[in-house]
């Protein structure tokens, strides 16, 4: 029987070069295919994350808006009774005083929910327009300051400005109402406090009677005038976070929209 040997030749080192060749180019296609893709996907990811970072800046320009109008009325507001009652010597109105006076806080929080997720997800790094990405950086950390500047505020306002008034003035005056208020009274509290109308009515006469008796000593007016001013003060200077906030988010916006449409 005859057998038959296949010759095997060796190939040639061009031959190895050109597989090689190959499967390198092969293999880096894919690579690079893949790198595209997953860039292209966090760059859409990233134009997503902006679009809903520029409804969290529209509501902190709503909620800014408001708040500069409050803090200006109250600013002008305090400022005036420090004076008056600093410098004037006039006795204090309680009835007057407690239809007027605000005791609110107007406070900023910066609506941050999308920047974090942008920061901690690394989609930052995605955003290929320098001017952008530093404009968005500076934002945050004004609108930080701002928060933290109400935070301080508040502090003030818990910690020094109502102990004090609540230590001088009496329990009628937060407790007395205009006729104004009392018309709506009874539909803004029909919920929370149902009966705070009727309990209202039981103790109205002693509680109008018990403000235009109260006299208040020229070192209990010297202290409040004190505390009208320093709540003008600390307002004054969280107002003016926010006013500088206020008009950096209308640049950003203006920066931004346009080109993430």
């Amino acid at each position: 029987m005859e057998v038959h040997h296949h010759s095997h030749h060796p190939k040639k080192w061009k031959e190895y070069l050109t597989e090689f060749l190959m499967l390198f180019l092969a293999v880096s296609m894919g690579f690079i295919a893949e790198n595209v893709r997953e860039k292209h996907t966090e760059s859409e990811r990233s134009e997503e994350f902006i679009k809903s970072f520029i409804l969290d800046v529209k509501e902190n320009q709503k909620q800014l808006d408001s708040i500069i109008i409050n803090n200006q009325r109250t600013v002008n507001y305090y400022d005036s009774l420090s004076l008056i009652y600093g410098f004037e010597k006039q006795k204090v109105d309680l009835k007057k005083l407690s239809e007027s006076i605000d005791l609110w806080l107007y406070r900023f929080s910066n609506k941050k929910t999308i920047f974090e997720e942008m920061k901690n997800s690394g989609s930052l790094r995605y955003i290929q327009n320098k001017e952008v990405l530093n404009a968005i950086l500076r934002y945050e950390e004004n609108a930080s300051q701002a928060e933290t500047r109400s935070m301080v505020e508040l502090e003030q306002y818990n910690a020094e400005f109502r102990p004090t008034i609540t230590k001088i003035l009496p329990i009628s005056f937060f407790k007395y109402h205009s006729e104004e208020e009392l018309k709506l009274l009874n539909k803004l509290d029909s919920t929370f406090h149902k009966f705070r109308y009727e309990n209202y009515s039981k103790f109205k006469d002693g509680i109008t009677k018990s403000l235009e008796t109260t006299k208040l000593t020229n070192e209990q007016i010297e202290t409040l005038a004190k505390a009208w001013h320093l709540r003008q003060e600390r307002t004054t200077v969280g107002l003016r976070f926010q006013i500088e906030l206020r008009d950096q988010g209308a640049q950003l916006l203006k920066l931004i929209e346009p080109i993430y449409k």
